[in-house]
């Protein structure tokens, strides 16, 4: 059963989409109205959240089986499509766009840019996040966390990777918290850190608002996928292609992160 936030957010929106609670009730009809509403991307999500859920489903297993290959080349090749490339803005450029015109926004403007730059980018994790002062003892699925303490912290346990990965803590650095706790301050007693008459934002709700932040600013559409990139690009900058690595690495009739942990990164210009 899906249990992570973005799938069980998939899942809610593909049964308002088809009008019927039971996904697999008709999956070519469920996969169909799916293929006409998302890009490639969401549709990769929208496919591992039903096969997840119905996890018995011949025609979802067989749906992500056709897919997977294109899934995998697109994956390696690590090449922006063109709408990719008209979107994009440099990790630079996001950095800039938030301090210069950081006066000109509001408080959940100024939160969300903060969320997305001061720490390493995630996905839609940010809601539904109960705000907490301590850590809980036992986690609600499909939740995540802010834990208020004096040295605050983020406890990630509803998240796409969550079944390889396991919870994540995340410190909050100061800059950041300051932006949280301003934010709160406007917001007093919220239960979640995003919500709205006592109920979190949906995810569309969260990544709309986030898109809209560039777009009235920037005149961009980007949003926290894009941002992702770019984080991922600045970060990665001079390291080979996925793909080579891949290759190296079955030279050496070994994995990826062994070929990665067998480099002597100092040693590097002596080549």
């Amino acid at each position: 059963m899906a249990t992570s936030a973005p799938h069980l957010s998939m899942l809610k929106m593909m049964r308002k989409d088809t009008g019927v609670e039971n996904l697999e009730s008709d999956p070519a009809k469920t996969v169909a109205t799916a293929e006409k509403r998302y890009n490639a991307s969401s549709m990769r999500v929208a496919l591992t959240a039903l096969r997840k859920e119905y996890p018995d489903n011949k025609f979802f297993i067989a749906e992500m089986k056709r897919r997977y290959k294109g899934w995998k080349e697109s994956d390696q090749s690590q090449d922006p499509t063109e709408k990719q490339i008209e979107k994009y803005i440099s990790w630079d450029n996001i950095i800039k766009f938030r301090d210069e015109d950081y006066d000109k926004m509001n408080p959940t403007e100024r939160l969300l840019l903060a969320l997305y730059t001061y720490i390493p980018p995630v996905r839609i994790d940010y809601t539904p996040m109960k705000v907490v002062t301590r850590k809980p003892t036992k986690f609600e699925d499909g939740t995540n966390y802010l834990v208020l303490t004096k040295s605050p912290y983020f406890v990630f346990h509803a998240y796409k990777t969550h079944a390889l990965y396991g919870d994540k803590t995340v410190k909050i650095p100061k800059k950041l918290e300051m932006e949280i706790r301003l934010y709160l301050d406007a917001h007093p007693g919220s239960v979640y850190l995003f919500e709205e008459g006592g109920k979190p934002w949906s995810e569309q709700r969260l990544s709309l608002t986030f898109r809209r932040i560039f777009q009235k600013y920037q005149n961009m559409d980007t949003g926290v996928s894009m941002v992702r990139h770019a984080y991922a690009t600045k970060f990665h900058k001079g390291q080979r292609p996925l793909a080579d690595i891949k290759k190296t690495a079955e030279s050496m009739l070994h994995g990826p992160l062994q070929s990665m942990s067998y480099r002597f990164i100092a040693l590097e210009n002596e080549i």
